[in-house]
This record gives structure tokens, C-alpha cells and sequence, in this order.
């Protein structure tokens, strides 16, 4: 995972000092590069801290920036089938630097513009900004995976991957909201675009948000839904070999990384299925890990992972959670803001 946070206004003033407070808040998202630009103007600002899986070098570190000098874009996620769109867009004209899937990103939507998403199999959480058109355009992945959190205030939109990145802001208010308070009591999270302090707000999954500087116009559109489909129908069999087929392309795609790879193996149904089609394409032991919660036989997943761990023969690590004292609570609330 990586750090976004970035800062859009219109009177031109974005300070350094700021977007690297909003960046370093981040820290924990990326410890491989950190990286701040702003525009000559200073009507703009993007920032960005990077956690390398998909090539390493510097070259591939964010903001990234087109060869025009166009577009500056800051990416958190992954973009599974990045490999088929840079051989389309090369087939287009278009020529790569690097090998990262966050390059492919940035020619995706200069050649397609916003109908871009509709292309990317993965997760993601990106905004591009377009120095020309002087319009931000945000979009966050179909099922929410990667964060986005933004507050838009006469004249000034700030965004970042979590709240208390934009909490680093000067002024940044802090009310809490009864609604979303009331929300997270009831059901653990604040749901679809609500956050926990008023004037903030989350980017839903599957939309995406364009803001017009020159005109302070904000537009916020889903991009994609769940489809309607009629239910399952037919052969159990040939149900169940479809299903297989899906789950089989889905972790063979998740495989692709210039790190090493592990599973959080539970020994769950979920988990033990993700390591055995990981097991069937790995060319060496898969990793997994499994935390363990000893003397809690109720909560104990380990003696499950640990059977699925040997009948694939896969690396296994178990992790023993010691206990904690109310000492964590800060910590805890502070990586749930």
C-alpha cells in the first residue's frame, strides 16, 4: 500500500510545509520513498509516499509526472492486468520508461481520459491533475479497497488516503459527527461517502470526483454498480468449475510483484482457497502467515492454518499475539483515526 494526499487552490496557496505534514502522516502506508510536487503556481500540490512492489527503482517513485509536463499523478494500489494495457497503449503510440503498472496508469488516462477506470482490473485510490485544464480528477476502486478521504471548502479541495492526513493540515477542523458517531456504534464503520468528523467526506467505492478549479465545481459520479445478473442456474458441477476458473485468474493476476509474496492463511475456507491456486502457480513454496491467539482455544485459528499449511507445503510463519494492556488504545484509535 502507498500514501496520496494532495491539495488543490484556486488562490494559489499550497505550502510545501503542508503537503509534507500531510505526507509524512502517512508514513506507515509507504517507508520506501517519499516525495512532494507543486505547481510553478502553487494553485496545486500532490504528494506521495510509496510502498515498492511493482519495479523498484527510482525511476517508478510518485508524483509522477508525463513527458509534456501535463498531467502529475500519485497512485496508491495495484493494477492487476497493467501488463495487457501497456501493450495496448505501446501498440497506440505510447512509450514506457519503466516497468510499473503506475506508468501504464498515467498513459491510461491521457489516451482515454476518465473512461479509464472502466479498464483497470485492481485496487486503486489515484488523482491526476491535469496543469492545462487545471481540473483534479479522483477515483477509488469498484470494491473500496484503497482508501480516499477528501474536504472541499470555498475555493480549496485536500484530499488524502486517510483522515489524519488531512487532519495534518493547518486549521484542519475536528467536530465529530453525531450521525457517523452513532453510525460506527451501531454497524463498526461509517459507511459509503460519511466520515466521522463533519466537512469531511469519503470518496465511495466505485466512484470517481472531478473538480474544476477554474470554476470551484465539484462532481462526484459512480463509474460502475454491481450488476443485476439473474441467479446461478445449472449444472452444480459446471457452476462450481467456473467459480474455480474466476478464483484461479483472480490470485494468478495477484501474483505479479517484484517482492516477495506471502497469504494471511486463517485455514478458513477463504484464505486456504487463495493458497492452494497460489500453491498451483508459485514457482517455489508459498508464504504463509497465520496469527495466533494461544490459551484462547475459541479464537485460535492456528491449528486450521497449520493443516492447510502441510498439505500444500507451503513456508509457514505463526505469529504469537502476546497480550496487551489499555497502554495500545491510543495506538489502536489513532490507525483507525
Amino acid at each position: 500500500m502507498c500514501g496520496i494526499a494532495g491539495v488543490i487552490a484556486g488562490d494559489g496557496r499550497v505550502e510545501h510545509a503542508t503537503l509534507e505534514a500531510m505526507r509524512d502522516a502517512l508514513r506507515p502506508r509507504g517507508p520506501d520513498a517519499a516525495a512532494l510536487w507543486v505547481a510553478e503556481d502553487r494553485r496545486a500540490g500532490l504528494a506521495h509516499r510509496r510502498l515498492a512492489i511493482i519495479d523498484l527503482s527510482a525511476a517508478a517513485d510518485q508524483p509522477m509526472i508525463s513527458a509534456d509536463g501535463r498531467h502529475v499523478l500519485v497512485f496508491n494500489g495495484e493494477i492487476y492486468n497493467y501488463r495487457d494495457l501497456a501493450r495496448e497503449l505501446a501498440a497506440a503510440g505510447h512509450a514506457f520508461r519503466t516497468s510499473s503498472d503506475t506508468e501504464v496508469l498515467l498513459a491510461a488516462y491521457r489516451h482515454w481520459g476518465e473512461d479509464c477506470v472502466g479498464r483497470l482490473e485492481g485496487m486503486f485510490a489515484f488523482a491526476v491533475w491535469d496543469t492545462a485544464a487545471r481540473v483534479l480528477v479522483l477515483a477509488r476502486d469498484r470494491a473500496g479497497e484503497k482508501p480516499l478521504h477528501y474536504r472541499a471548502r470555498g475555493g480549496v479541495l485536500s484530499f488524502a488516503s486517510e483522515l489524519k492526513g488531512l487532519l495534518a493540515e493547518p486549521g484542519a477542523p475536528r467536530r465529530l459527527g453525531a450521525a457517523a458517531f452513532d453510525a460506527y456504534l451501531a454497524y463498526g464503520a461509517v459507511a459509503h461517502s460519511g466520515s466521522m468528523l463533519v466537512g469531511y467526506a469519503k470518496l465511495p467505492p466505485g466512484h470517481l470526483l472531478r473538480y474544476d478549479a477554474e470554476q470551484d465545481r465539484l462532481q462526484v459520479r459512480p463509474y460502475w454498480a454491481l450488476p443485476a445478473g439473474p441467479p446461478a442456474a445449472g449444472d452444480p458441477e459446471e457452476l462450481a468449475g467456473r467459480l474455480e476458473e474466476r478464483l484461479d485468474a483472480a490470485v494468478r493476476r495477484q501474483l505479479v510483484a517484484d517482492v516477495p509474496i506471502g497469504v494471511l492463511l486463517s485455514g478458513g475456507i477463504d484464505s486456504s482457497l487463495v493458497t492452494a491456486m497460489a500453491a498451483r502457480h508459485a514457482t517455489a513454496p508459498v508464504k504463509t502467515f497465520n496469527v495466533s491467539f494461544r490459551g484462547h482455544a475459541g479464537f485460535d485459528e492456528a491449528p486450521h492454518a497449520r493443516l492447510v499449511a502441510g498439505h500444500f507445503g507451503t513456508e509457514h510463519h505463526e505469529l504469537v499475539a502476546e497480550p496487551a494492556g489499555v497502554a495500545v488504545l491510543p495506538e489502536v484509535a489513532a490507525c483507525f483515526d
